[in-house]
């Protein structure tokens, strides 16, 4: 016997190495990309004079918005640096979010602010504004102060949306240092508007960790003093300086940060602002805003400049970095998910085709295939099939391309425009790369898991994003209507098992298929495969039927009880379906009721004999077990809209009970082999059947 271990194995490592040669594709076109941003960027502005653009009245209008919760520490140097802007058309519109310090009382005495009346132009809904303020004094007529009831980051920004004036919003964390002529160099490229419109831009960030800062400015330039902040510093420059500059070019950006960005204030009212809903409202607004322009079928980019703009402080704990990154995985799942029917989607352009996509294979997936191939190597590594020189040379590989690709993006920095331009922190930054796969990516990795997780655990679904149970919207319903709202539930929730059930039955069938094409003789596997999936489809929409009746009764009771049977039942049979057919390629028996003639001891001896009892096939068992379980684990914490998919399984299995077998049967089956028609029939029905006709034979009374 050919070890099914070994062609698990092949198949798994074909697997890793089509998707990693995938990845290593897409970074290399991304830094061949990049650098020719960069260098076209330095070119069209090396002669550039800012000062026109300050000084010229006709310039576009800015609105920047910042939010701010208890920041009474360091609000009134924040807003000093901030009115230190170099720009003439510029509003900064401070927006309290219900803090509970001295924030507000600090702001109105050192900038001798006073409550008016304002007209709020924009219509997006948000929290009640309690009060706005203007300055008496004249040096601070570009202030304007928000006091708001708390409601998050992005109903700030809403509030701030709604009252600015603004050609353009530039939306910032108050927290965050701007260079004084960042708003000149993004107001340059809208000034360049040709037959495109910008919708949105955004800037380089560095870290201001350990860097000296005076009146709101960076007068030194400093590595992060740890070691985790001198790794985010290798981070932002692969992000920023290759992967943003290389998407920008391509008109495939969907990210601006939340930190710093620019946005055209008409799109972003037509669009409704951020979704107070999300934890990544950056992503999801510009996401919205692209959809929108290419529902209107209007040319536009999204862009990104390579010059540093602002200044940011990362976390420089464990924990914090941990948080950052769980919330960063959710806010890109609730994005995706929010926007699944763009994905592949060719009326939505290279949003649809291109960009989408890559998020989802690559930034989603990525940490998540990550994580499994660690499972996956110590399993291998408990079965003793790793083959090592193989995988020495392509851990080699991945790891030299990895520092390659840090050390390209350093260079590349240096062209852009290099704000490490001490030696030392050149050397550090090359050393970081060295260091970074062994000591801060699996941080990344495992925070990113974990938010993954966190996803679901908060009672949010990839259906539903607050989906409550029925118990809670109907026990004070009236009888009928409360039977009936249980019925609608249960119908949406067994379509999502249905659907997962199937995929996981039918994917076996076809393995059954594959294997006896390749690794048993004898069969005629072009005349089998036609009766082999009619007889399993027949058998999985009777089994669909069955179960499903069951689980509607249960759901009466206890949605809990009736998720849980149907979990059970059908990672029993999906599991049960490659024991079946590999005792089958091994005996050339089908397995009935003949189990029952047989003890324990003998049925160890049998399998014993046929050499399907060792550690490899137990292992292989525990990941068929574990890869089974998650889908249905899943299935449990999601359910569809609509009742017409559990309603369109119910009806496939009344049809499917309704059709005699012998009508699917094949002529040129009955005259083959009986090894052949044994092959052919589904091993669950059979087995099914069996054990079925046995008992009432047994039972006639």
């Amino acid at each position: 016997m050919i070890e099914f271990s070994h062609i698990v194995y092949e198949v798994v490592i074909w697997l890793f190495l089509l998707y990693g040669s995938a990845m290593e594709i897409i970074y290399g076109w991304i830094g061949v990309y990049a650098l020719g941003a960069v260098i076209r960027y330095k070119r069209e502005n090396a002669f550039t004079d800012y000062n026109i653009i300050a000084v010229n009245p006709n310039a576009p209008t800015f609105s920047l918005i910042a939010p701010a919760y208890n920041e009474g520490m360091t609000i009134v140097e924040n807003v000093r640096s901030l009115l230190s802007l170099y720009y003439h058309n510029l509003e900064i519109i401070i927006v309290n979010d219900g803090s509970k310090d001295d924030s507000m009382q600090k702001l109105i005495e050192a900038y001798e602010l006073e409550s008016i009346s304002f007209f709020v132009q924009g219509e997006i809904e948000t929290n009640a504004i309690r009060s706005i303020y203007k300055s008496k004094n004249p040096a601070f007529k570009k202030l304007i102060v928000v006091d708001k009831e708390n409601g998050g980051k992005a109903d700030a920004l809403n509030v701030g949306i709604n009252v600015s004036s603004g050609d353009y919003l530039v939306c910032i964390d108050v927290d965050c240092i701007l260079e004084q002529d960042a708003i000149l160099r993004l107001a340059k490229p809208f000034l360049e508007e040709t037959d495109k419109k910008i919708i949105a831009c955004g800037g380089v960030i560095r870290l201001a960790n350990n860097c000296k800062i005076e009146n709101g400015k960076v007068v030194d330039v400093n590595m992060p003093k740890t070691l985790l902040g001198k790794t985010q510093a290798l981070e932002y420059i692969r992000a920023f300086v290759l992967g943003r500059m290389a998407w920008s070019r391509a008109s495939g950006l969907i990210l601006i940060s939340g930190a710093f960005g620019v946005f055209d204030r008409k799109i972003v009212l037509a669009c409704g602002g951020y979704d107070r809903n999300t934890v990544g409202e950056d992503m999801e607004l510009v996401v919205r805003m692209r959809k929108y322009m290419e529902e209107r079928n209007e040319p536009y980019e999204v862009i990104t400049i390579p010059d540093p703009l602002c200044w940011t402080e990362v976390p420089e704990t464990k924990e914090i970095l941990k948080k950052q990154r769980n919330r960063w995985m959710r806010g890109t799942m609730e994005t995706l998910w929010k926007h699944r029917k763009l994905m592949f989607n060719p009326k939505y352009g290279k949003l649809g085709m291109i960009s989408l996509p890559y998020w989802f294979f690559f930034e989603f997936l990525g940490p998540l295939v990550e994580f499994l191939g660690y499972i996956i190597f110590i399993v291998f590594l408990l079965l003793g099939i790793i083959n090592w020189s193989f995988f020495t040379v392509l851990f080699a590989l991945v790891i030299s391309t990895g520092f390659l690709y840090s050390i390209y993006g350093i260079l590349v920095d240096l062209i852009s425009r290099q704000v490490y331009t001490k030696r030392k922190d050149f050397l550090t930054l090359i050393g970081v790369a060295f260091l970074e796969p062994f000591y801060f990516h699996p941080i990344v990795v495992k925070a990113s898991v974990k938010g993954f997780m966190d996803y679901f655990k908060k009672s949010h679904s990839w259906g539903e994003m607050t989906r409550q149970g029925f118990n809670q919207s109907t026990q004070h319903l009236p009888f009928k209507e409360r039977m009936a709202a249980i019925l609608k539930m249960s119908l949406r929730t067994w379509g999502m098992f249905a659907v997962v059930f199937s995929v996981l039955f039918l994917l076996g069938v076809t393995v059954e298929w594959f294997w006896y094409r390749y690794y048993v003789s004898g069969l005629n596997t072009s005349v089998v495969a036609k009766s082999l999936f009619l007889d399993n489809l027949i058998f999985m929409f009777r089994f669909i039927f069955g179960v499903g009746v069951v689980y509607v009764l249960v759901n009466f009771i206890k949605e809990s009880w009736a998720k849980t049977i149907a979990l059970i039942i059908g990672l029993f049979v999906v599991i049960a379906q490659y024991i079946l057919f590999l005792y089958f390629s091994e005996t050339h028996k089908l397995l009935g009721s003949d189990i029952l003639n047989y003890s324990k001891a003998e049925i160890e001896q049998n399998l014993q004999h046929i050499g399907m009892l060792n550690f490899k096939n137990f292992a292989l068992l525990g990941i068929l077990i574990i890869a089974s379980f998650i889908p249905f684990w899943l299935a449990g914490k999601s359910s569809f809209k609509s009742i017409y998919v559990g309603l369109f399984f119910f009806c496939l299995g009344l049809v499917a009970l309704c059709i005699p077998k012998e009508i699917i049967k094949s002529n040129d089956l009955y005259h083959t082999s009986k090894l052949n028609q044994k092959a052919a029939k589904s091993k669950w029905d059979y087995f099914f059947n069996s054990n079925t006709d046995d008992f009432i034979h047994e039972h006639l009374e």
